[in-house]
């Protein structure tokens, strides 16, 4: 048997070492070189777009994505949730899964529709008329004729609803029903219009906006009231009550991620928690061209910035978070034509071409087209690209 001295053993050591430091260095230097490249991945944007179309593959174009034909119509009507896209035509809703294979068919009578959709919901209604459907899947849940005339409609992502109804001998009313579309109670407003309304993800609270026009001046109010209280004792309902800003019109009301109530103004945005009152955003800025802004996302709002420069047009999404107030930037060449989001998507479309962004802002695919889109209806997970004829489905 043979005996390992000393200095074989001192030699296998370092040997050892010597393995270990050039693993180091081998894995050191990969890390290195992959902060860089993502540096210059975030900084640079004709490397980050040269990486995005032929490294992650996602540039894609209208003949590589499944497609459903249309009846040659302008009275179609396209919309996603969860996992569907519904054509409404004439009283019929028809849904097709993302293969483009038809999923269900539903009798509802609407002509002229007025939706919103929060998670695996479409709430849909017809325009100042009285039929509200609430629709969950491949069902109808609940169905009702209401007094007086839909005016507006929400519904949070447990399937809670509220209606703003005008036409009556009040300004507004507004109607709350539980998912299963049982009316909880119905606020009154004699005085002043509603003008959106919204339901808390823990459905304890509705919020709405309302502006009263007695007198020369136009004022906006935010009032939360809740939802227990207002069936048990109404007087002791009103949680708080926020007066808008004199040179603000309120557009739309959203609750977001955390409870956070979020209130669009025509030339401002404000987040509403506990009662209190900030402006987190402008849509309205001093040498800035601000074309447009939306806060229907699941914890941001965004507004798009064009700029001139020499004889192109550039055009930057800013999208702050509302609860971090961290900004992320998303800059493009062209004109955007039309806005469309949901949940943390966003939608850019430029006419032939589409930018499909995350509110992190980072490219998540890029649509290009033959023709002229119509219209863009989008999901937490896919695309409908909309055109006379057809429906180009994209995954996102």
């Amino acid at each position: 048997m043979k005996i390992i001295g000393i200095d074989d053993i001192e030699k296998k050591k370092k040997q050892l070492n010597q393995k270990k430091l050039i693993w180091t260095i081998i894995i050191s230097t990969i890390i290195i070189i992959g902060i860089v490249v993502f540096c210059i991945y975030l900084g640079n944007r004709p490397f980050r777009e040269f990486i995005d179309k032929y490294i992650f593959m996602k540039n894609i174009t209208e003949n590589n994505v499944t497609s459903i034909a249309l009846d040659d119509s302008e009275n179609n009507y396209i919309y996603s949730y969860d996992r569907y896209i519904s054509v409404l035509n004439q009283n019929t809703l028809v849904g097709y899964n993302t293969s483009g294979n038809k999923e269900y068919e539903l009798s509802v009578e609407i002509i002229n529709p007025i939706v919103d959709i929060n998670n695996r919901f479409l709430l849909i209604a017809e325009k100042e008329k009285q039929k509200i459907y609430l629709i969950s899947g491949k069902n109808i849940v609940w169905e009702k004729d209401l007094d007086g005339n839909i005016s507006r409609i929400s519904v949070n992502k447990n399937g809670y609803v509220s209606v703003i109804i005008s036409g009556t001998t009040y300004k507004s009313i507004i109607q709350t029903f539980d998912n299963t579309g049982k009316e909880m109670f119905k606020t009154y407003l004699s005085y002043s219009i509603a003008m959106d309304s919204d339901i808390s993800n823990d459905n304890k609270n509705l919020s709405f906006v309302e502006i009263s026009t007695n007198g020369t001046l136009v004022q906006s109010i935010i009032k939360t009231i809740s939802i227990q209280k207002a069936q048990d004792t109404p007087s002791e309902s009103t949680l708080y009550s926020i007066t808008s800003p004199s040179d603000c019109i309120p557009l739309n009301l959203k609750y977001q991620d955390g409870n956070r109530l979020i209130c669009m103004y025509d030339n401002c945005v404000y987040c509403i928690k506990d009662g209190n009152a900030e402006e987190i955003f402008k849509l309205k800025e001093d040498g800035k061209k601000i074309t447009y802004g939306s806060t229907e996302l699941s914890a941001s709002a965004f507004r798009v910035i064009e700029k001139n420069i020499l004889l192109s047009t550039e055009s930057t999404i800013e999208i702050l978070n509302t609860g971090s107030k961290n900004i992320n930037m998303y800059t493009l060449d062209g004109t955007i034509k039309e806005v469309y989001c949901y949940d943390n998507v966003i939608a850019l479309n430029l006419g032939t071409e589409v930018h499909f962004i995350g509110t992190n802002g980072w490219l998540i695919k890029k649509y290009t087209s033959s023709q002229e889109i119509k219209n863009i209806t989008i999901n937490s997970n896919f695309a409908a690209v909309v055109y006379k004829d057809k429906i180009e489905i994209i995954n996102l």
